[in-house]
């Protein structure tokens, strides 16, 4: 017997991703037959239009744009919008809102129209269209969590594809702060055995003792001593569940004083003890 087995990881591995999430409100699929120019409007929210088979023409805030096959043009709350709609064209349209930049919005606000466009080839992103329409005809268990889920899925494609000079500036520093939260995870990741000080942690991310306390506070909502504990203790719970390891040799693995002291911490993190994995 062959067993050939591919692992494909993370890219970074920080364990958790941008904490900014659109929220999925409708979609349509549009087919023209024949000729229309949309009325003028403006929008509320935001509208994503993944071009199938094109050209599409609007006009975006005064500016004529030219939408090519497999783009993608992102409108945000507060445009003004008109579609010219030409026979054979076939465009999804989807609305969804961000309410975690509700303040910043996605573009900065001086963006020229042309920048709210994703040029790259995003044919095979239709596949989240149909899936979110699927999930809106079956009407299953948690389809609004699966619509949401694929509609993160296309919007970061998106995003990572729109002009990074129309982006707002909380948007653009996205992937800085996930490289800064990759960089200190790996940090304390070297450490999971041990007990070390701020300061030979703040080595090992190579940066001040100061920086590092800051920038965890920032990015994860806890001081360094605190994250290597939940780090700890996450790993704590994947050593007890899928390696059949004892309490008192995850302790003194992962560098408690006794096994008590872990199973307090354990158990204060997880509302039960570790003995119940």
């Amino acid at each position: 017997m062959i067993v050939i087995k591919q692992r494909f990881r993370r890219p970074n591995q920080a364990e958790s991703g941008a904490r900014l999430r659109p929220v999925f409100d409708d979609f349509h699929l549009l087919r023209m037959k024949g000729e229309f120019e949309y009325p003028r409007h403006q929008h509320t929210n935001y509208e994503l239009i993944l071009i199938e088979r094109g050209p599409y023409r609007c006009e975006l805030n005064g500016a004529e744009l030219s939408v090519a096959n497999g783009q993608v043009l992102v409108i945000k709350p507060g445009d003004w919008h008109q579609d010219h709609l030409r026979h054979g064209q076939r465009h999804y349209v989807v609305h969804f809102r961000l309410p975690d930049l509700e303040s910043v919005g996605l573009f900065k606000g001086d963006v020229p129209p042309e920048l709210q466009i994703g040029r790259g080839n995003h044919f095979h992103d239709a596949l989240f269209l149909r899936e979110l329409r699927r999930e809106a005809e079956q009407a299953a268990n948690y389809a609004p969590a699966v619509q949401d889920s694929l509609l993160e899925a296309l919007f970061w494609r998106v995003v990572r594809d729109l002009p990074s000079d129309g982006l707002s500036e909380t948007v653009r520093r996205l992937p800085h702060r996930e490289a800064l939260r990759e960089r200190i995870v790996a940090a304390l990741f070297q450490h999971l055995r041990e007990n070390p000080t701020v300061r030979i942690l703040a080595t090992e991310a190579k940066m001040s003792p100061r920086h590092l306390t800051n920038l965890c506070k920032s990015l994860f909502g806890k001081p360094p001593a605190r994250l290597l504990l939940q780090l700890k203790l996450r790993h704590a719970e994947e050593m007890l569940r899928y390696r059949g390891l004892r309490v008192k040799e995850v302790s003194e693995a992962l560098g408690f004083a006794n096994p008590y002291h872990f199973s307090r911490a354990f158990r204060r993190h997880n509302g039960l003890a570790p003995s119940l994995i």
